[in-house]
C-alpha cells in the first residue's frame, strides 16, 4: 500500500516517520502542497500532512492553506485515513469547521501527553503509556471541530490531540530528531533548551513516536481492506 505525504515547508520534513515507513508502505509519495500538488483522489491510500512555519490563518497571504483544507475535506468524508501533525492537525480542525487560534497554547520543547478516556482506547494510541512523552513545536492551537473526538492534552495545551472518523489531528510533534530540532533552535533564536529536552528523552521519544506510526499504519490497513 502506498502513502501520500503532504509537506508544507521545505523545512519541516518528514523525518523519522520516512525512514520508519520505508519498512511499512510499498511505495511513498511527497506531494508539495505550497506549489499546489496533491494525490490523487477516490482511493482509500492513506495521507499524512506535515507541519509548518506558517498556520492556517495566514490562508490570506498564502492561498495554498485554503485549497489544502477545500481539497482535504471529501477526503475525509469520504473515509480516507489521515494522520495530521501540528500544521497539519490545524488545517485537517480547519476543514472540518474547527477553529484554529494564533499564538494560543504555544509549546516548545519536551511534552508529556495524557490521554482522555476516549484516547485510551483509541487504536491511534495502543500500547502506549498514559502519559506519553513527545515534542512540541507551535504558537497555534486549534479548537475541536464539531462531531471530534478528544483523545489527548498537555499541560500547556488542552488540545492535543483529536479523532473525526478516519481521520486523526495532533499538535505535537512525533515526526522529528534531534538535527531538526536543532535547525528549528537555531533559525528561531529559541537558545539550546528544547534541543536538550529532546535529547535527554529521545529514547522514549522515538519508541513511543515509532508506536504511534505502526498503530496509525495498521489502521490504514484495517480501512483499505474494509473498503475493498
Amino acid at each position: 500500500m502506498q502513502i501520500h505525504i503532504l509537506q508544507f515547508d521545505e523545512r519541516v520534513g518528514p523525518g523519522t516517520f520516512f525512514t520508519w515507513l520505508t519498512e511499512l508502505a510499498d511505495e511513498i509519495a511527497v506531494w508539495r502542497c505550497d506549489h499546489l500538488q496533491f494525490p490523487p483522489v477516490d482511493t482509500l491510500e492513506p495521507l499524512l500532512l506535515l507541519g509548518g512555519h506558517m498556520g492556517v490563518n495566514d490562508a490570506g497571504r498564502l492561498p495554498y492553506l485554503q485549497q489544502t483544507a477545500d481539497w482535504l475535506a471529501p477526503q475525509i468524508e469520504g473515509g480516507r485515513p489521515v494522520l495530521a501533525i501540528c500544521l497539519g492537525g490545524q488545517l485537517l480542525a480547519h476543514s472540518l469547521g474547527g477553529r484554529v487560534d494564533s499564538q494560543s497554547c504555544q509549546e516548545k520543547g519536551r511534552c508529556e501527553l495524557n490521554l482522555t478516556v476516549a484516547g485510551r482506547t483509541d487504536p491511534l494510541f495502543t500500547g502506549l503509556p498514559d502519559p506519553f512523552v513527545s515534542f512540541a513545536w507551535h504558537n497555534d492551537s486549534f479548537a475541536l471541530p464539531a462531531g471530534s473526538q478528544h483523545l489527548a492534552s498537555s499541560r500547556l495545551c488542552p488540545n492535543q490531540a483529536f479523532r473525526y472518523r478516519n481521520a486523526w489531528g495532533v499538535q505535537f510533534h512525533p515526526e522529528v530528531d534531534a538535527e531538526i530540532v536543532a535547525g528549528w533552535c537555531q533559525r528561531s533564536d529559541g537558545g539550546t533548551e528544547p534541543l536538550k529536552d529532546f535529547q535527554a528523552q529521545q529514547t522514549s521519544y522515538f519508541a513511543h513516536s515509532r508506536q504511534l506510526l505502526a498503530n496509525y499504519w495498521t489502521e490504514c490497513l484495517k480501512i483499505n481492506s474494509a473498503g475493498a
